[in-house]
């Protein structure tokens, strides 16, 4: 497909090139052609890349030029009247911004996302694995597996090249183990997970169980007094032993020892500081087998508040194959005689009051404020963009915030939690500006038309409050949710709110061009 694609791009840039020239020749007249010694030649090449605000995700793309070399001098005689001139150069222009486009059309084809009947085909055979996983490990939650992803990813590059990084050796193969030994020093920070992609579920071993994800992210390197950003695409491949049970939820959020509970604390052999066990690899949890770096492009800092175009607007809900017997699972399961008995509550009173609470907060930069509503994970990913914007005294105005629906596309349930995801399609005016007023970046005037899925958890068995509680409370004891911390434990009844044990929270937002069921 891609010889294919590369071909027809060179065979259109060829017919504009030839058409070009012959315009010119029209243009000019006939020309003569007379030998020079140590002929001319012009060469240059670029590069395009972009990215987007903090809501879509960025891209990268290179291209480079060629070389034009002469031996000859070119000496044109006959010109055309100017009128004319100016005539064919419009219409040199025309045709040249018309094969462009064709080109472009092309590519955006070439990289679109797959076909409904291919996505479909990818969930059903990713579902049927899970269920089978699931048979033999009732208590593995796919929540719980992706915060644990989100934990070791974020410490495996911030521990790294620091003495802390053995803390990590009973996630790691032996040979990732050493990965950072000898490297110089540098440091990694703000560590921005953007999403994590479900692969394969296989369990079909004869002694391990493996699963393999794509990891999209983005971070810091500090090297040398030279501080750049990258965003990075990673396929990381789990291990764990046949027959292992997932350990509950409070084990698979932190990364911790397996067997006592403590923060990890072990030494290069996996010996826990705390308790003493020495814990084997893939024995009681999952750890990271094999890793692939996919792809990293460095950001230019323009790139980290730049507005590209919505991508994935216009095209359909991406929606579970298994969505209406899901619902009918969630009715059952809840003991509600129809379906719009919970989902009128739950669209307005959940979707649309998280919605526009959380965005209105990021807009005033005042992102603590909403920290009840949001999981750990999706608190710690943006947080990072909150600071930029406090070091640089900017703000990320989405002002006259409008929701125009919501679609429901997907419900999982688990031992542990069920996780309902909606879609979004909303508009407002999405610009940044500086203390003084000053645009960035986007537009104050013309509004941002856009959707998103937005994925909601609690645990599962816990059922609606009888009435809708005000969301600047703490669900659980009623006080002012102006103490939670950043951990998110109330500072009036020590609950920890961001786990869904009392009340949904907003586990993951994902943009149309990254979702895919």
């Amino acid at each position: 497909m891609k010889t294919i694609l590369s071909n027809m791009q060179a065979v259109i840039r060829g017919l504009a090139v030839m058409l070009v020239a012959l315009m010119l020749v029209l243009l000019f007249g006939l020309a003569t052609a007379q030998a020079r010694p140590g002929g001319g030649h012009s060469s240059h090449s670029f590069s395009h890349s972009s990215s987007s605000s903090h809501r879509s995700s960025g891209s990268s793309h290179s291209y480079s030029g060629g070389s034009y070399n002469s031996g000859n001098t070119i000496r044109f005689s006959q010109p055309l009247p100017p009128l004319l001139v100016i005539v064919l150069l419009i219409i040199i222009l025309i045709v040249v911004i018309t094969i462009n486009k064709q080109i472009n059309s092309q590519q955006q084809s070439f990289i679109a996302r797959p076909t409904d009947e291919n996505r479909s085909l990818q969930q059903s055979v990713l579902k049927a694995q899970l269920d089978r996983f699931k048979q033999t490990d009732t208590n593995f939650s796919g929540i719980l597996f992706l915060d644990f992803v989100h934990s070791l990813y974020s410490k495996f590059y911030s521990y790294s090249t620091h003495p802390e990084f053995t803390y990590l050796s009973p996630f790691l193969s032996t040979e990732l183990q050493q990965h950072f030994q000898g490297a110089g020093p540098w440091t990694v920070n703000e560590v921005v997970i953007n999403g994590i992609k479900w692969l394969e579920v296989n369990s079909q071993g004869s002694e391990t169980d493996t699963i393999s994800v794509d990891i999209d992210a983005n971070y810091t390197l500090h090297q040398q007094d030279k501080r750049t950003r990258y965003a990075v695409q990673e396929r990381w491949r789990f291990y764990r032993q046949k027959g292992v049970t997932s350990p509950e939820p409070e084990k698979m959020q932190t990364l911790c020892c397996p067997h006592c509970g403590a923060p990890a604390h072990f030494t290069d052999a996996g010996v826990c500081g705390h308790c003493g066990s020495v814990i084997q690899k893939g024995g009681m949890q999952w750890y990271l087998g094999k890793r692939v770096v996919l792809g990293t492009v460095a950001l230019a800092s323009n790139d980290l508040v730049s507005y590209a175009e919505e991508q994935g607007s216009q095209l359909p809900s991406i929606k579970s194959p298994d969505l209406i017997e899901a619902m009918n699972q969630f009715q059952q399961a809840h003991g509600l005689s129809d379906w719009q008995t919970f989902w009128g509550p739950f669209e307005n009173d959940t979707v649309k009051a998280y919605f526009l609470a959380i965005y209105t907060q990021w807009s005033q930069r005042d992102w603590q404020a909403v920290r009840h509503l949001l999981s750990d994970r999706l608190y710690e990913a943006n947080a990072f963009w909150q600071t930029l914007y406090s070091e640089n005294d900017w703000y990320n105005r989405l002002d006259n915030l409008l929701i125009k629906r919501v679609e429901l596309v997907k419900i999982d349930m688990d031992t542990y939690y069920e996780a309902i995801t909606v879609r979004i399609f909303a508009a407002c005016n999405d610009y940044t500006e500086d203390a003084r007023g000053k645009l960035i970046g986007g537009s104050k005037k013309i509004p941002r038309q856009y959707t998103e899925y937005w994925t909601f958890v609690r645990r599962t068995g816990q059922e609606a409050h009888s009435k809708p509680y005000s969301l600047s409370q703490c669900p659980q004891c009623g006080a002012p949710a102006d103490n939670m911390g950043q951990s998110a434990e109330c500072g009036y009844c020590g609950s920890k709110i961001s786990t869904g044990q009392f009340s949904w929270v907003v586990f993951l937002i994902t943009q149309d061009e990254v979702y895919e069921g």
